[in-house]
């Protein structure tokens, strides 16, 4: 009797902790922070790179015993391998953060699978795995969650954007979210955003981590970490979506592959379901994209695989 007894325990944790993982394929960081956690978590997460200043950015989060998670451009991964691979290998997470960051609401369905797909054979060569994509600018739409449902990729988005591409913040804890709320002293945790191609950023390490601890920050974790801590007691839910129309549908293009219909997302609690009027359809770097004056990536992006070294 006992044994049975047993067996039953153990297979009621097992569920409970299943549940507790955030198993959404649109991870919005803003519904994240809504959700229960037995403490405050931050994850540091760094767009763009890797660059010639991210072995500096190693050296002192692993100096703080800090780990990250890195959304690099295939195109920054195919040149710097080997900070790929020490990303990696002091255990930091990587995600794909397309090819060479183009707006993909501009890009057609095969220009977005490129895009995505080059960046993964890239990893794939140096001998990395990345777990998640961010797309540049915030920007997705339902071609997008198509390609990533075939790479198994998680969509991360995030909840507080330092800006530092425009300039540096005088107290990072004071940051407002993508909701426009700062948070009081004391309840600060969620998915920061900065870019570890900036001097700038990366010589400012001490004083964000000062300021996001002094803020609440308990402790800091990679992204893995963060959807593991939350301490949702619902399984995740399957909620249709009814996408926007983006890209081609809005273009009135035809796009045989934009049409076809990717059913049930699986989304927890800790998801925002897509094409919700709260999310503004992602749009939310597009005044970065503007301020900063890129290129239109509206053109056509042609792509010429190198060897990886």
């Amino acid at each position: 009797m006992l044994p049975k007894r047993l067996f039953a325990i153990v297979t009621v944790a097992m569920l409970l902790f299943a549940t507790h993982e955030c198993n959404a394929l649109v991870v919005d960081g803003n519904r994240i922070m809504d959700q229960d956690m037995g403490e405050n978590l931050c994850a540091l997460t760094f767009d763009d790179g890797p660059s010639n200043f991210t072995p500096h950015l190693l050296d002192m989060l692993r100096d703080y015993g800090i780990p990250a998670t890195f959304f690099m451009l295939g195109s920054n991964a195919r040149r710097l391998p080997g900070v790929v691979r020490r990303v990696a290998a002091e255990g930091h997470e990587i995600g794909n953060h397309t090819f060479s960051h183009p707006n993909l609401h501009h890009l057609s369905f095969e220009q977005q699978k490129e895009q995505i797909g080059l960046t993964e054979s890239i990893f794939r060569k140096i001998g990395v795995t990345s777990l998640y994509m961010r797309p540049p600018y915030g920007n997705y739409d339902e071609r997008t969650i198509e390609i990533l449902r075939e790479h198994g990729l998680k969509l991360i988005m995030w909840s507080m954007d330092s800006k530092d591409w425009k300039h540096l913040p005088a107290d990072y804890s004071k940051l407002r979210s993508t909701r426009g709320t700062v948070y009081e002293n004391g309840n600060l945790r969620g998915v920061f955003l900065f870019h570890d191609i900036h001097k700038s950023t990366v010589d400012d390490l001490p004083r964000i981590i000062a300021n996001l601890r002094a803020g609440g920050c308990q402790r800091f974790v990679t992204m893995s970490e963060y959807l593991a801590g939350v301490l949702d007691d619902e399984p995740g839910m399957l909620m249709t979506r009814h996408p926007p129309k983006t890209g081609h549908a809005a273009l009135g293009k035809p796009d045989n592959a934009s049409q076809n219909s990717l059913g049930d997302i699986p989304l927890a609690r800790c998801s925002r379901p897509f094409g919700q009027p709260e999310q503004v359809a992602h749009n939310a770097d597009d005044t970065r994209e503007a301020d900063a004056k890129k290129v239109d990536e509206a053109m056509p992006v042609v792509l010429t695989p190198k060897p990886v070294g």
